[in-house]
């Protein structure tokens, strides 16, 4: 699959050099905005063409597909510019900022019949996906509860003028970085949600850079969680999933792109002894990736449900809209 990458940023060349292992894509040209001298040089060497704009690429008939891994708010956008050129998308998270913008882009990549990539690469890794066939196969029972905090320091790192700091592209703290992913996880598990309470503060990091974002989220279903992501600590990587027969906890040992394991804990009953398994790190940006490719060619189904997508960018933005209004409760239905 011929596809062109639009952002040279730290995960636009991470995707390119994911890519770069796979024999199903072909990284013919690469879209950044003001190349840096690095950005260009990594471009030589990955022998790719680089555009100073997307439209450049957009009207190119042998680029089949667009990965999309830009500052957050020009997602919307450039997912649907590129969807009625007729390209295949695969757009970085969070799809878009609003609920309204993520079903624009659902619906105009069903309209131009195009399959519609999604940067959730959690969903694939060992760990995560087992956890999901258990709630899926009724292992916990009812599903009641579940829980998270996935943390890391690495924002400390980066220079303040960063779009990744800028609240305009990534509000509400760590959610558009982190958050995000866990609650595509969690609608995935339990449906849509009804009302959220989030709360993000600044207790370490110069504002208007939030430390820490904490939320508790009521689902139609009846399902309740809670979340918490700091952005100032040491790596922390935890999810735990309860119900009325048993729970099932993961926590990760490092980020993604860290290859570290994941450990699974299952208990299935007072007394009873509880089982733990190991699971070793998998590429999992790159099998999302070729799973996106594969249902491009027809192969397989991509594994995201339009429906989901929508409502997981519903949450987000009820989470952002609680968290500048002191807590106050979102009600999404």
């Amino acid at each position: 699959m011929r596809v062109a990458v639009a952002g040279l940023g730290w995960w636009g060349k991470q995707i390119v050099s994911s890519l770069s292992k796979s024999e199903k894509f072909s990284v013919v040209a690469a879209v950044d905005p003001m190349p840096t001298d690095e950005a260009r040089q990594f471009a030589q060497q990955h022998g790719m063409e680089l555009a100073v704009d997307l439209a450049e690429v957009l009207g190119r008939g042998d680029i089949e597909g667009v990965i999309l891994a830009t500052p957050h708010r020009l997602h919307e956008q450039q997912a649907l510019s590129a969807l009625e050129a007729g390209k295949h998308v695969f757009c970085e998270k969070p799809l878009a900022m609003t609920a309204a913008g993520a079903q624009r882009i659902v619906d105009a990549s069903a309209r131009q019949g195009k399959v519609l990539g999604v940067g959730h690469e959690r969903r694939f890794e060992p760990a995560i996906a087992e956890v999901m066939r258990m709630v899926r196969a009724g292992e916990l029972g009812q599903l009641l509860h579940m829980e998270a905090n996935v943390s890391h320091d690495l924002f400390r790192k980066l220079d303040p003028s960063n779009w990744r700091l800028d609240r305009k592209h990534a509000p509400a703290g760590m959610m558009t970085a982190v958050g995000i992913h866990v609650t595509d996880i969690f609608v995935a598990l339990a449906g849509a949600a009804s009302s959220v309470r989030a709360r993000t503060e600044s207790l370490v990091l110069a504002e208007p850079v939030r430390d820490f974002t904490t939320a508790t989220i009521a689902f139609d279903s009846g399902v309740q969680a809670t979340i918490s992501f700091l952005s100032v600590t040491p790596f922390h990587g935890r999810i735990a999933v309860f119900g009325d027969k048993g729970w099932v906890e993961i926590v990760s040992e490092g980020n993604v792109d860290q290859g570290l394991p994941t450990h699974l804990t299952y208990c299935r009953g007072t007394g009873v002894p509880r089982t733990t398994r190991t699971f070793d790190a998998i590429d999992a940006v790159l099998a999302n990736f070729e799973t996106w490719a594969d249902a491009v060619a027809g192969r397989v189904k991509y594994p995201f449900i339009a429906a989901e997508l929508v409502e997981n960018i519903r949450l987000f933005e009820a989470i952002v809209q609680s968290s500048e209004n002191s807590g106050e409760t979102v009600v999404l239905r």
